[in-house]
């Protein structure tokens, strides 16, 4: 111990010769050992580069995810997200927001916010009333007044709400009942252009150069501005069709044979079609449609399936 005092310097050289001596040799032996751990990571091959085939069942679940519709249009919120609200201007030239869950006043009416929201819609875009996402001809509210899925193309409105009257296609008619001079045994005729003298018939009797007979009368009077006036009508029919005309006293009817031009707006197409013939619309084929009344205003068309009725407004 006394050596170590007086000999200090020299302890410490010796310790430091000695932790010297230790490291070298940690060292030395961690290098010899460097080929073996990296014996199997042989840089000199070539990487395999190859893109390895993802689990099918994995895609496909993230397929049907992305297809679905999105689950963040309606929701109660949560501490970092709020529930969805809607920006709409107001009467006053305003802005109120708007929470489409809870607001009974439609954003885009007719169209409900639930009926939006239930077929995942995008209800706070302007134009949504006109949009068509399942691409099948039909607006967003079309389906909604026809009550099918605007989501689904195979769920569709009636082809014939495409249809449109663009013009009544008629011409008076030649013939016209002036009266019955003896309260209803003879009957007087016309001719609108005057050309052909007046002829008097009885029931059953058959109009000359014509190929319509009489066959009934209903004698009638209205007060037009304080003054009585003959309304009465006579029935004629074709005894070629069967089809029957109402004439009307002094007053001009219209041919039996008018015409009705329609437009059909799922593809474009505009087409002609005559009183009582019938007619398909695309790409119903297999359906049939008959045009069984026209006038200035609208059409009445039958499908011949179910014998249902419809008008067919005229455009303005």
């Amino acid at each position: 111990m006394e050596w170590l005092k007086t000999n200090y310097e020299r302890a410490v050289l010796g310790f430091a010769i000695l932790a010297l001596l230790v490291s070298s040799g940690l060292i030395i032996s961690n290098v010899n050992s460097f080929p073996a751990q990296f014996a199997g990571r042989d840089s000199s091959k070539p990487k395999d580069n190859a893109i390895k085939p993802y689990p099918s069942e994995t895609l496909t679940a993230a397929s049907s995810v992305v297809k679905g519709p999105p689950n963040w249009l309606v929701h109660d919120g949560s501490l970092l997200v709020s529930r969805p609200y809607v920006l709409k201007e107001d009467e006053n030239g305003g802005n109120t927001l708007i929470d489409p869950t809870e607001s009974p006043e439609p954003l885009h009416p007719p169209l409900t916010n639930s009926w939006l929201i239930d077929n995942s819609l995008a209800y706070w875009e302007r134009d949504i009333k006109e949009q068509d996402p399942d691409e099948d001809r039909f607006s967003n509210l079309e389906e909604f007044l026809a009550g099918t899925n605007p989501r689904d193309k195979n769920s569709v409105p009636p082809y014939f709400t495409k249809l449109q009257l663009l013009k009544f296609i008629s011409k008076p008619f030649r013939l016209i009942f002036t009266g019955s001079p003896d309260d209803g045994q003879t009957f007087t005729i016309n001719t609108k252009d005057l050309k052909t003298s007046t002829q008097f018939l009885e029931k059953g009797h058959l109009i000359k150069g014509t190929p319509y007979k009489v066959v009934g009368y209903e004698k009638k009077m209205a007060v037009e501005n304080e003054i009585e006036k003959d309304v009465s009508e006579l029935t004629i029919e074709n005894t070629e069709d069967g089809r029957k005309i109402v004439l009307v006293a002094r007053k001009e009817a219209n041919d039996p044979t008018s015409f009705g031009e329609f437009r059909y707006l799922y593809d474009g197409s505009k087409f002609t079609v005559k009183k009582e013939d019938e007619f398909t619309l695309a790409p119903e084929t297999d359906r049939k449609y008959k045009l069984i009344d026209i006038s200035e205003g609208e059409a009445l068309i039958q499908d011949r399936k179910t014998k249902e009725q419809h008008k067919i407004p005229q455009v303005k």
